[in-house]
């Protein structure tokens, strides 16, 4: 859950939705100075799915008794992250077993750098590991996948992936915590950094990464009040809340 707070109340973006323009992103990525993924659908739909294991909770999101408010998704407790990782990479492995590789990848970095000490989170990484090495070795044997499991292919869809993560997580807040992303550039390693700049519906990005200006919209729910008292109060809100699109255009800087 991705919480905005306003004077009035809370607006409510599901991580499903955030995950989504992702893919949006994946499926536009690709300029002069930027390679297109590859290989292309699967990269896509590792991006779009990444964070599919939230589906169950965010329809009973649990009230955080100190915020007094829904469960960030940085501040969730790891016994209720775990299941919920776990859940959605088995499941975008079942979808694509490469893409299901780039999300198993994607949720071991979650871990290592921002659960790391956490319980539970070396036996994740641990399970994690073993997991893609296995989808690898079975990767190496379809030749629509055998050029794209090498570590460099790899690093550079995982890099992707999380540099996607991290400019959809921007525009969902409404707000930057840095003013530049660094991206793989091409398919042989080369970066470069993208700067970015806005606030709320329009972000531009220089260099360019897209082959055109991007209108992303995402469904969120405006709840009220900002605080709630105990569980009861948050179903309340939930039932209650207003459903509303939110419209973020990506332009050249």
């Amino acid at each position: 859950m991705i919480i905005r707070a306003g004077p009035d109340g809370l607006t409510l973006i599901r991580q499903t939705e955030h995950a989504r323009i992702c893919g949006d992103m994946a499926r536009a990525w690709g300029s002069d100075d930027f390679a297109a993924p590859a290989p292309p659908p699967a990269v896509a739909l590792a991006a779009a799915e990444h964070d599919n294991g939230w589906t169950e909770w965010e329809d009973t999101p649990l009230l955080n008794p100190r915020t007094h408010q829904p469960y960030h998704y940085g501040d969730i407790p790891i016994d209720e992250h775990l299941p919920i990782y776990r859940r959605g990479i088995a499941r975008a492995i079942a979808m694509d077993p490469y893409a299901g590789l780039l999300v198993s990848l994607h949720g071991s970095r979650l871990y290592s750098d921002f659960r790391a000490g956490q319980p539970g989170a070396d036996a994740m990484l641990a399970e994690q590991r073993d997991q893609q090495e296995r989808l690898r070795a079975e990767l190496k044997d379809d030749p629509d996948y055998a050029p794209y499991v090498g570590d460099r292919e790899l690093g550079i869809n995982s890099d992707l992936i999380f540099g996607w993560d991290i400019l959809s997580l921007f525009l969902c807040h409404g707000s930057a915590w840095t003013d530049a992303i660094e991206f793989p550039a091409g398919r042989t390693g080369e970066r470069q950094v993208v700067a970015v700049t806005g606030s709320d519906e329009t972000w531009a990005l220089a260099p360019f990464p897209f082959r055109e200006t991007l209108d992303l919209r995402v469904s969120a729910l405006e709840i009220a009040p900002a605080e709630l008292p105990d569980p009861g109060a948050l179903r309340q809100a939930l039932d209650a809340g207003r459903e509303v699109s939110l419209r973020f255009a990506l332009e050249p800087g």
